[in-house]
């Protein structure tokens, strides 16, 4: 038979804004199963030739080539045993009924041994046409959106009732197979070929099947993701002293289609402000990139290209009025947290229940003075300056401003220590005694510190497994694999290592 032709694959389901974090994982869970159905239907299973291929508003898959057709096959068809189907040297009904269910008569099977050593069975050969592959995914696309993950579904009704659930509302579907649409509905919108480019700069048309990338470029979308957070980050990093947050570009490379960053000024009185609160501040209420140590400058990325310098303007002026009552909350917890000493907020930690069974943070952190106590010697920490820290280490829970912002405990204690008067070892071990807090993350540089770090996330696991809270293959929510991960590398680090048994532990 003639080598099947192959012709461009292209399937793009557009969808209202889907949040940040998600598209990756329907974009990846899509090339998969897309794949996966090519695949076990016999056609050339290649990868994407366009990788990372969403944005907020669609999901795209794109081979360059795709075989039109499968290859028509022979497929061996075995029946029952040769006394099942045959009495008497006729065929019994049981196997005239399997050749019927196959769509073969009884003749066109013979009588073969399998190589079991079972005796002999009925064997047909049945040659097989290819189907067309646009027919194959017409059948399969609508089963294969139901199933891509999702963390939740929506049911939408603007005027036609809709069964199906999806992670955002679907309002086009492009599927084609060269000049072929692949025909078939979801959610109650039929697939075609038209697409459209970014919500206000881009218009509807006829996506280019030979290069959607560029078609998609002149309606205003940057593709793929990997190109919008490096066009973000070029940009950015023209600015003196801006620090990449590599977590924060990719979420707002989640967010747009056409990423315009704009360099926007707070005001100068908040930069008074621990220049980690004010990174935190910009990046969890407005998405926005601190810049240099100690400037009141920050990168807003807007999703549209402005008119002019007025239009950037106006954008940076509207992002900096939000920051600056975002940091003014900030600086009155700033003001006012020091006014209660650490030493005066121990006690409150008995307030706050750490875990049903494990008693309240107050019950941690006598657990974690015991411990630091008896091992201070493993790790050639000082033992007055880990007691003292580990006494004062949780203390900044009860501040306003780590209530406001949980990704500062630690910070802020080891802040507080200093504005109080503690001992330089003390600020840095509470500072540091959460650290490492992910795979990348540096771990403590004092011996203090290393011991806190390693005393928490003992006592986090032991205390766990002891109620019975053990991981299972597809949930954590106690982070007890970080903390495991994070005990590891406290222990085995050849700079510092720790010199603990569990009998010790």
């Amino acid at each position: 038979m003639t080598k099947a032709q192959s012709r461009p694959l292209l399937i793009e389901i557009g969808v209202e804004e889907i949040p940040a974090g998600v598209s990756r994982q329907l974009y990846e869970a899509l090339c998969q199963e897309i794949g996966s159905l090519l695949a076990t239907n016999g056609i050339s299973p290649n990868a994407p030739t366009l990788s990372q291929a969403f944005t907020p508003r669609r999901l795209l898959y794109y081979q360059k080539a795709c075989p039109t057709r499968q290859a028509d096959r022979d497929e061996v068809v075995w029946g029952p045993p040769e006394s099942v189907a045959y009495r008497d040297g006729r065929p019994t009904p049981a196997a005239e009924g399997f050749a019927k269910k196959n769509g073969l008569s009884v003749g066109d099977f013979t009588l073969e041994d399998k190589g079991d050593g079972k005796g002999r069975y009925m064997k047909a050969v049945v040659h097989r046409p290819g189907r067309a592959t646009a027919e194959i995914l017409a059948e399969a696309m609508p089963g294969i959106l139901r199933r891509l993950p999702s963390p939740k579904r929506m049911k939408w009704n603007d005027g036609e009732a809709r069964d199906d659930a999806f992670i955002r509302p679907v309002r086009w579907i492009v599927a084609r197979l060269g000049d072929t649409v692949i025909p078939f509905s979801f959610a109650g919108v039929g697939s075609g070929k038209l697409s459209r480019g970014h919500r206000i700069l881009g218009g509807e048309g006829e996506i280019d099947i030979d290069d959607p990338k560029k078609w998609l470029k002149a309606q205003h979308v940057m593709l793929q993701q990997g190109e919008r957070m490096k066009h973000i980050d070029s940009v950015m990093a023209k600015a003196a002293g801006y620090v990449p947050d590599y977590a924060l570009l990719e979420e707002v490379a989640d967010l747009t289609e056409w990423p315009v960053p704009i360099l926007c000024e707070f005001d100068e009185k908040f930069v008074v402000l621990p220049r980690e609160v004010i990174r935190i501040t910009l990046k969890n209420h407005q998405r926005c990139f601190l810049v240099g140590d100690s400037s009141n400058k920050f990168f807003a990325v807007a999703n549209i290209k402005h008119k002019g310098k007025k239009d950037q303007q106006t954008v940076a002026k509207g992002n900096a009025r939000v920051v600056n009552a975002r940091l003014s909350d900030a600086m009155f917890y700033f003001d006012r947290d020091p006014k209660q000493t650490l030493d005066a907020r121990v006690e409150r930690l008995n307030d706050i229940i750490f875990q049903d069974g494990l008693g309240t943070v107050g019950d941690q952190v006598a657990r974690l003075r015991n411990f630091v106590l008896d091992a201070a010697g493993a790790i050639g920490a000082d033992a007055n300056t880990v007691q003292r820290a580990a006494y004062l280490c949780k203390s900044d829970l009860t501040t306003g401003l780590v209530g406001e912002f949980p990704e500062l405990q630690g910070y802020m204690g080891g802040i507080y220590a200093h504005l109080q008067g503690e001992p330089e070892g003390v600020a840095k071990a509470i500072a540091e005694h959460y650290r490492p807090a992910g795979a990348e993350d540096a771990l403590p540089a004092t011996p203090e510190a290393r011991l806190i770090a390693v005393a928490e996330r003992a006592d986090k696991l032991l205390g766990y497994f002891h109620l019975g809270r053990i991981p299972t293959a597809s949930a954590d929510p106690y982070g007890l694999r970080r903390a495991a991960i994070g005990l590891i590398r406290l222990l085995a680090d050849q700079q510092m290592p720790v010199e603990l048994t569990l009998t010790r532990v």
